[in-house]
């Protein structure tokens, strides 16, 4: 492994050093804003639609001896897992720290804003993805479950499958992976928001149905029965993004069924589901997928992902 210096904020004035690893050729770049840490297993983006089971996995990770892992300010639009395989690694909520190691698990919901603190080398396990449903706005964060006996059943599985090689082990890391996190998340620590509104429902419905009409908050508004402001600051509070973001998510979303599974242009893809041009189109795209809508194509058509080995 070969290591970088690189000074952590936090240390500033210190005369201690912070060094940022690499496995192989490839950085671990902290996937702040983005699930793909660049040392994990890349499966679908954000903004590709939720698998049948409740949620869409985007990354999965294990490293062996994960050191120097300190990333300030972390913040991101999916859901974050950690389990560590020994002591020293910690997470940071304002000034409360909480330890990671063998004897629990931390589930982080999205958009939460944490510090990753720890420099000797500890044997990680993580997984990146977004579920379709938010937390409870009451929720304490980070959430921790002690670890069971199921836990660590799939604990001791995942780095025998890292460390295999040969056809399938890429499927067998992503099927197990989908079990994980659907038993994670149907822990008791873990408490879920309360059915949206009706007049939420109804106006997501819509959206959902017929992306590609011009969905202004105003619009929004109107078929909520409700004045713009306050229409902005219930969805704010429901759904933990903005109007205008749910529904580039949502074009999003359906742009990338339509790039797997048409021939369609990228220009005509962007016009269906509701973009003025293709230049705000691949802007969007690549903010919330971290690829281009060329790229995205390609890979699907090549898939890299499950089932490749």
């Amino acid at each position: 492994m070969v290591r970088r210096r690189e000074r952590n904020p936090d240390d500033a004035g210190k005369s201690s050093r912070r060094y940022r690893p690499y496995c192989g050729k490839r950085k671990n770049i902290g996937a702040y804003q983005q699930p793909f840490s660049g040392v994990g297993m890349e499966f679908e983006p954000l903004g590709a639609p939720p698998a049948d089971i409740g949620f869409t996995l985007h990354e999965t990770g294990y490293w062996a001896h994960a050191c120097a892992w300190n990333f300030p300010n972390v913040y991101s639009p999916f859901w974050r897992i950690y389990y560590d395989y020994g002591t020293f690694h910690q997470v940071r909520f304002g000034k409360e720290l909480t330890p990671l190691g063998p004897d629990r698990l931390l589930v982080i919901p999205n958009h939460q804003r944490f510090d990753c603190l720890g420099d000797p080398p500890v044997a990680k396990l993580w997984f990146a993805f977004s579920p379709r449903r938010n937390a409870s706005p009451d929720q304490r964060v980070p959430i921790v479950i002690p670890t069971n006996r199921i836990i660590s059943a799939f604990t001791e599985e995942f780095p025998m499958l890292f460390a295999a090689r040969g056809p399938g082990r890429r499927e067998r890391i992503y099927r197990l992976s989908l079990s994980f996190v659907s038993y994670v998340l149907g822990q008791p620590e873990i408490r879920w928001q309360e059915p949206l509104p009706r007049h939420l429902v109804e106006v997501l419905s819509m959206v959902n149905a017929d992306p590609a009409l011009a969905w202004s908050n105003r619009a929004m508004a109107e078929e909520a029965g409700m004045s713009v402001d306050g229409f902005a600051r219930s969805f704010r509070r429901w759904m933990h993004t903005t109007p205008a973001r749910y529904v580039q998510q949502v074009r999003v979303r359906e742009a990338c069924r339509l790039l797997a599974a048409t021939e369609a242009s990228i220009k005509k893809v962007a016009r269906d589901v509701g973009f003025a041009n293709r230049h705000h189109f691949s802007r969007i795209f690549r903010e919330l997928t971290g690829t281009t809508p060329a790229v995205y194509r390609r890979q699907r058509s090549h898939p890299a992902g499950p089932g490749a080995s």
